[in-house]
């Protein structure tokens, strides 16, 4: 069994018909359905749930009303985005208190800062606020986090060191950089997902693949932040194809097949270490 530890179903890209990328022992293939589809197609394949992030208040009311329609398959993380952060009222903060205590709510996520795209001065101190408003949050509610953070780790890592809310652990989500800085992850007691970004050309995963090695298979997680990420496939599946084409939790095999690659070890012990990681992780309701 593999579960998903981040992904958006909630997202527009489902809502409508849509060409979705799938794995199997022939490799890449795509296909075309609905969300109904491909959450049986998830459910035969034997990766029966994930957990779903919010990324702005109203997406987090939006997760909480999917995984309303499908009860113990898929959990909700209520959070604001660092990017989306920008956008929302502060004084509509407390709406997202009242998500967080919805019943089932397993984590405050995603959160955190991204200095990505070059923006003004006055959005990355929003990023800052909301971040320790969430992170405080989190501390109340007795959560753990998933963490967004991109090209602003120094500033990440020193705000989570302060912060008591290290002590209830998380996730740097969709991690993509070097040994060195997943290393004070692991010092603060975060877990590490792994996503499409392991299955990318060397020359664009080359940090990555050497910073594997060096996590602990206790705490390693698999993702695909569907519908974002594709792994690349451009050699087999046209590039014209590949434009529209949303990533879903079908390819997560080949995510712990590399996993299993980079680290010596079996594809069997990847799968059955990551399923058990982020169910204690996130104290998931699943019986193994």
């Amino acid at each position: 069994m593999i579960i998903d530890s981040h992904a958006h179903y909630n997202n527009n890209a489902y809502k409508k018909p849509f060409r979705y990328l799938s794995y199997d022992k022939d490799g890449y293939a795509l296909k075309e359905g609905e969300r109904e589809q491909l959450f049986q197609e998830l459910l035969e394949t034997n990766i029966p749930y994930s957990i779903e992030s919010g990324v702005s208040l109203q997406s987090c009311e939006e997760v909480l009303q999917l995984c309303a329609e499908y009860p113990g398959r898929i959990f909700p993380a209520i959070g604001i985005h660092p990017t989306r952060s920008i956008f929302e009222k502060w004084s509509d903060r407390h709406k997202l208190d009242a998500y967080a205590n919805t019943p089932g709510v397993i984590a405050i996520g995603e959160i955190g800062l991204d200095y990505h795209y070059k923006r003004e001065e006055q959005h990355r101190l929003m990023q800052h606020i909301w971040f320790i408003y969430q992170l405080n949050l989190a501390w109340k509610m007795k959560l753990p986090v998933i963490l967004h953070v991109r090209d602003a780790h120094e500033n990440a890592l020193r705000i989570l060191r302060m912060h008591p809310a290290r002590k209830l652990g998380g996730v740097i989500h969709c991690f993509y950089g070097s040994k060195e800085i997943v290393e004070q992850y692991l010092k603060l007691g975060y877990h590490v997902g792994i996503g499409g970004s392991v299955l990318h050309l060397e020359e664009r995963a080359k940090d990555l693949w050497e910073a594997v090695p060096h996590i602990p298979l206790d705490r390693i997680l698999v993702e695909t932040d569907a519908p974002f990420i594709l792994p690349y496939c451009k050699d087999v599946l046209l590039p014209k194809l590949l434009r529209r084409t949303r990533n879903t939790s079908l390819i997560l095999p080949a995510v712990i097949n590399k996993i299993a690659e980079l680290k010596g070890i079996s594809v069997e012990e990847v799968e059955q270490a990551t399923t058990e990681n982020v169910i204690r992780l996130f104290k998931l309701p699943i019986d193994l």
